[in-house]
């Protein structure tokens, strides 16, 4: 109760700040898939896209837009289909609730989306989803400079399959204000 209270007066005692932003990041998506009994290894693979904001004190809304391809491979299925290429992107909108100190915000946030998922020889789907996340921006003028690590999970439905993923990703970035 009193870590809460005292939260609660660091917020109220820092000034409003509004403003907008827009931004780029890249990162690592660190997905775990599995189809059924088949369970791919872990894979690890560059993501990169944009998101633009609208920042109130301690609260940011925000629409988001990032990338991925992987190279899934598996030792439970035979040799003739040991691999399987994936490309997925997510469209969403992502919310902050942090800290608004005078040039750090840490933040936790939360966002829901779609993903859209193609998977070589096989097909393409897209399916509603979330993410959870905690972050930090370091604003230096009107430059934020960002870090976050987020938990994911989808699943969507081809080939008479459900392929469920998830894991956690790594997102760096910058954000411009106005």
């Amino acid at each position: 109760m009193a870590l809460y209270l005292a939260l609660l007066i660091a917020i109220a005692a820092v000034p409003g700040r509004a403003d907008f932003y827009i931004g780029a990041q890249t990162g690592l998506s660190n997905e775990n898939v599995k189809v059924g009994q088949i369970k791919f290894d872990r894979d690890s693979a560059f993501l990169y896209g944009a998101q633009a904001g609208f920042r109130f004190s301690s609260f940011a809304i925000e629409g988001q837009f990032y990338r991925a391809q992987h190279d899934l491979l598996s030792n439970d299925m035979n040799p003739s289909e040991l691999t399987q290429r994936m490309d997925y992107y997510f469209l969403g909108v992502n919310g902050r609730l942090g800290v608004p100190l005078a040039i750090v915000y840490p933040y936790l946030a939360a966002a829901v989306g779609t993903y859209h998922v193609n998977l070589r020889d096989i097909g393409k789907k897209s399916d509603l989803s979330y993410s959870l996340g905690a972050g930090t921006e370091l604003t230096l003028g009107k430059v934020g400079i960002f870090g976050e690590l987020r938990y994911i999970d989808f699943k969507v439905d081809l080939d008479n399959r459900s392929w469920d993923m998830g894991g956690l990703n790594v997102h760096l970035g910058l954000n411009f204000h106005f």
